[in-house]
């Protein structure tokens, strides 16, 4: 993924914690990137596990790895 000029990718995931106050991102690293771009490219990596666990929770009971505390 490319924000600006140069191509940029993850090369570290941390934790993505959303809550009433915002969304906080921590842990995350990416090579030849902004703040912006880490942001964007953690936002993005955060949506797509979000995605498989729905798929996999609407397909069968336990099949995700939501936990409700």
């Amino acid at each position: 993924m490319s924000l600006d000029a140069q191509e940029t990718r993850l090369t570290a995931k941390g934790e993505i914690i959303i809550s009433e106050n915002g969304i906080l991102i921590k842990g995350f690293d990416a090579q030849h990137a902004t703040c912006r771009d880490v942001a964007v490219l953690a936002l993005c990596w955060g949506i797509g596990e979000l995605q498989r666990d729905l798929i996999a929770s609407i397909e069968k009971p336990g099949g995700g790895n939501a936990c409700i505390d």
